[in-house]
């Protein structure tokens, strides 16, 4: 098992949050991502080493907002 942290950024490219989690592989680890996608855009890294990044879906930052708040919901 490989760790991972997700991290969710603004729009100025900050970090907002971010969560951290283990997978098996990197593509474990992407399609979890993926099910925590939001808005906003998004990076993943294992330790030094960007795995992938997303960039914002380009909607309004309220959306982006709306859209980490339900992501949050669903991991509790």
């Amino acid at each position: 098992m490989a760790y991972y942290r997700l991290y969710f950024l603004n729009g100025g490219g900050h970090i907002e949050e971010f969560r951290e989690f283990e997978a098996v592989t990197d593509a474990a680890a992407i399609t979890q991502a993926d099910e925590w996608r939001s808005a906003g855009a998004m990076e993943l890294w294992s330790g030094r080493r960007k795995v992938r990044s997303w960039q914002a879906l380009g909607v309004s930052p309220e959306a982006i907002a709306r859209s980490r708040l339900r992501a949050v919901r669903a991991f509790i």
